[in-house]
């Protein structure tokens, strides 16, 4: 059976109002500097000085993330306690300086705030969509009944799953309403359709001894009871440099890799990597490739012989050839030579309604945003049906259905 895999970033979310990096950058703000324990604990005051550092350093507007980062990292510029071996002493620290003398206990509380803020303005959001689910419900049935369909996305919303209930998130049945991850089983379903949530999820939260391990992620199904459980306090993950990742229930900053190492996305990225290099096509939709982990099995799906076709799915306010003409921006750069997408300078491509098909027929780019693709399904047949290797034969579909109708029989559903 032909196998599907399909990347979500947050450019697919926002058209259902999930809140952008601007707008959570705000709220953030907004939040700390009204909140009593910050002001007591110097969290505000770091966050004041971690941005106005940083907006005299970059050009660009500053954002939650960047200001996480530089949260998450100082921690580590202060000397450790007397005594401490010298597995957890952050090795440059000899080298690094804290000119805002900033305190460890003022940035964990920064950081844990920033996260606190994440995950309640997302939860808020996944119940004020005004748009219907229905056609993003029948694009994914339309993936299913020709590919065996491996979602992965890096949104903490649930707009995908109040859209497909049935997909596989790796979590087992439920005990009063709350799942752990089932690592067995995970690793043997490998061909059923899924949605992997590979940062975290507005129903991800914290069950402890004896439910589960201490900082062990479960998947609530109410998600106002999973905001109950969002936070942790306990002690950190090491890193083989001396320092420690913070545990939270989202994952932000701008290395999220070694969080990325712990139970479940340990094994959302693994089984990514292979379902990446098994893909026979690949979907990209709404996403900025700013995450690097990420961005390397897709250029190695790529670089595959032959080639899978990829489609990426993403808005440019003026047309994609408008927008890239002059100017290459870090995610262009990042499509051209990571994912091999040529479709820009004199690999200029054909224009197929608002899909741009490159001239190997390996990739094509649709530049008018998730909704209007969602909208516009025979121009995705049209594109298909024009890309090496993107149609899977009668014979392929006539055994994808038969093997969802066993499995589903199987499962009782």
């Amino acid at each position: 059976m032909r196998r599907a895999i399909v990347l979500i970033g947050a450019g697919a979310s926002i058209e259902y109002k999930a809140p952008s990096t601007a707008t959570l950058t705000t709220a953030i703000e907004q939040a700390i500097l009204a909140d009593s324990w910050m002001q007591a604990s110097g969290g505000a005051a770091a966050y004041t000085e971690i941005k106005q550092g940083l907006n005299s350093y970059l050009k660009g507007p500053v954002n939650f993330e960047q200001i996480y980062h530089c949260a998450h990292e100082l921690r580590f510029a202060s000397a450790p306690p007397p005594g401490t071996v010298d597995e957890f002493k952050p090795i440059m620290q000899p080298f690094l300086k804290n000119s805002a003398r900033l305190s460890n206990n003022a940035l964990e509380a920064l950081c844990g705030m920033i996260a606190k803020v994440i995950y309640a303005e997302v939860s808020r959001s996944c119940g004020d969509n005004s748009l219907g689910l229905g056609s993003l419900a029948r694009f994914v049935e339309f993936l299913r009944s020709q590919y065996v369909t491996r979602i992965y996305t890096t949104n903490y919303d649930d707009f995908l799953l109040q859209a497909v209930p049935d997909l596989y998130t790796g979590f087992g049945a439920a005990q009063a309403g709350v799942r752990r991850f089932d690592k067995e089983r995970f690793w043997v379903r490998d061909s059923w359709d899924t949605a992997s949530y590979l940062h975290g999820s507005v129903h991800m939260g914290f069950q402890h001894p004896p439910h589960g391990d201490i900082g062990e992620l479960f998947w609530f199904d109410d998600r106002a009871n999973a905001l109950k459980h969002s936070s942790f306090t306990g002690s950190s993950p090491p890193r083989m440099d001396g320092t420690s990742v913070l545990v939270t229930a989202v994952i932000t900053g701008l290395e999220k890799l070694s969080r990325v190492q712990q139970r479940p996305f340990a094994h959302f990225y693994s089984m990514m990597a292979r379902d990446a290099m098994r893909a026979d096509i690949i979907f990209v939709i709404g996403s900025g490739l700013a995450d690097l982990h990420l961005n390397t099995w897709l250029g190695e799906a790529r670089s595959r012989a032959p080639q899978p076709p990829l489609l990426f799915i993403d808005y440019w306010p003026n047309g994609f050839e408008d927008d890239t003409y002059f100017e290459f921006g870090p995610k262009t750069i990042r499509l051209f030579h990571k994912l091999r997408v040529h479709v820009a300078e004199h690999y200029r491509g054909t224009r197929m309604g608002d899909w741009i098909l490159a001239q190997d027929r390996t990739c094509a780019i649709w530049d008018r945003g998730f909704q209007a693709f969602l909208n516009a399904p025979d121009q995705l047949d049209r594109v298909l049906d024009n890309l090496h290797g993107a149609r899977p034969n009668c014979l392929d579909r006539l055994s994808r259905r038969l093997y969802r109708a066993g499995r589903h029989l199987a499962d009782g559903r």
